[in-house]
């Protein structure tokens, strides 16, 4: 193909040219707290206030009453030689509720969910072992194959717990479940990273709570553990 000098010219000056748009407009993006969004509009304000009247009750009674997942909690406190029940991934789901309970905090103060929160916080942090470590599951059933099995979501189940501890610290000012999720944090990291031990989560979730762990804490710790897990996927 024959490309004259000019028209080769204008190609390079154009090539140029939208580099530098490109360039100039790269800026970097940070997301807003939740803690400072008030939502008003007719279409996510109705859901939002139905999540707040409605679905959270059905959580807590599924949490609380229909299933075992904070009976296990409180049997990992008693230390008396009681099994786990239900699924071994079941953490996760008690702090997906408490999350989901620090957000609708924010929108709709309720003294009676927050005094539920911290019920339940209080049973999460009984839980915790001397070491950081927390999984109801393996502590209650098979506490000698802790980190066994990379696909029975150990990280996976405290990533969650610490999106639902920035989530409260955020909504109330209260770090009890953020200090515990510290703990566990600076537990993980002591065993696994550059120079220790080799880990790949069986279901990507730990990597973005350590950097919103990173945002709330300022511990570069936290941003650099995120970093060496997703490369080591």
């Amino acid at each position: 193909m024959n490309i004259s000098k000019s028209r080769f010219s204008l190609v390079i000056a154009l090539t140029i040219s939208a580099y530098g748009f490109s360039q100039q407009s790269m800026k970097k993006m940070e997301p807003v707290n939740f803690s400072l969004v008030n939502i008003t509009d007719q279409f996510w304000k109705p859901k939002i206030d139905m999540v707040a009247t409605k679905t959270l009750d059905a959580c807590i009674y599924q949490t609380e009453i229909k299933t075992a997942r904070i009976r296990n909690f409180e049997k990992v406190a008693r230390n008396q030689g009681e099994k786990h029940e239900g699924i071994f991934y079941d953490d996760s789901d008690v702090f997906k509720a408490l999350e989901a309970m620090a957000y609708s905090l924010k929108t709709h103060p309720n003294p009676a969910l927050e005094k539920k929160c911290d019920e339940w916080i209080d049973k999460i942090a009984a839980a915790q072992q001397p070491d950081g470590y927390l999984n109801t599951f393996y502590t209650l059933n098979e506490p000698d194959k802790r980190y066994t099995d990379m696909s029975m979501h150990e990280d996976y189940n405290n990533g969650h717990m610490i999106e639902a501890a920035v989530a409260y610290y955020n909504a109330t000012g209260k770090r009890k479940l953020l200090d515990v999720s510290i703990r566990w944090a600076d537990h993980f990291d002591a065993l696994f990273g550059p120079g220790k031990r080799h880990w790949v989560t069986g279901h990507q979730e730990l990597e973005l709570s350590l950097v919103k762990l990173y945002k709330t804490t300022g511990d570069i710790k936290y941003l650099n553990l995120a970093d060496w897990l997703l490369s080591e996927r």
